[in-house]
């Protein structure tokens, strides 16, 4: 262990701002609007979010952070927000439609949502959607392109060589093992699968390799410690 966050949270989002990694809302006791910056040993409170949010996203598209997704603690949050500097936001659109728990990926200048949950009752299992959304930074503006075979939510979405994939996640009633590649006007093909079923893994992309690293299976309780590469080759 390398240090501490300065508020415990989870179902939280991150991104790098600089030099430094940072956090955005989260949930603990309740939901949070904290934004914390963390320099490699410690954290601290630095800003705050418009409203509360967890079980949301990030994605960066050059030099701005995008907050996509999640949950205020009663509503979900369809706004997207920029940022340049993890301090000062902007509203920069909505979803067509907000979701939490949405698999969120950066390809070019678009942000591509892919799944997620609309109930806002704890777990909310069975409000899984299937909808494929892609929202343009440069016009601010969301549109739904396509739509997945099942409907799921907790699945990871990363960029490799330009193309977009999903991976893993849960249905309504059961964790995945496949993985899926979308292009551009929406359409989904198979494109392989895990070593088993995983949902909630942490992805980092390094090169021509996405790392999936740990995540669950059916919940908490299905914890994974393992690490999965995913690799173009």
């Amino acid at each position: 262990m390398i240090g501490n966050l300065s508020q415990a949270v989870h179902d939280a989002a991150g991104a790098p701002v600089g030099a430094s990694a940072v956090v955005f809302g989260g949930g603990g006791a309740h939901t949070v609007d904290s934004v914390q910056t963390f320099d490699g040993s410690s954290a601290r409170v630095t800003a705050h979010l418009p409203r509360p949010r967890s079980d949301l996203s990030a994605a960066s598209v050059g030099n701005t952070d995008y907050v996509v997704g999640g949950f205020d603690g009663s509503a979900l949050t369809p706004d997207i927000l920029a940022t340049t500097d993890g301090i000062h936001f902007r509203t920069l659109g909505r979803l067509i439609q907000g979701v939490r728990y949405a698999a969120v990926a950066a390809v070019g200048q678009d942000l591509w949502v892919l799944g997620g949950q609309t109930g806002t009752a704890e777990g909310a299992t069975g409000t899984e959607v299937d909808l494929i959304q892609r929202f343009d930074t440069k016009t601010g503006s969301a549109t739904v392109v396509g739509h997945l075979p099942q409907r799921l939510a907790h699945a990871m979405a990363f960029a490799l060589g330009g193309h977009l994939y999903l991976a893993g996640g849960r249905t309504a009633t059961s964790p995945l093992d496949a993985m899926l590649a979308v292009s551009p006007d929406g359409t989904v093909t198979p494109a392989g699968r895990l070593p088993g079923p995983r949902a909630d893994a942490g992805v980092a992309t390094i090169g021509k390799s996405a790392w999936l690293l740990g995540g669950e299976t059916t919940g908490p309780t299905g914890a994974l410690s393992s690490v999965v590469m995913v690799s173009t080759g």
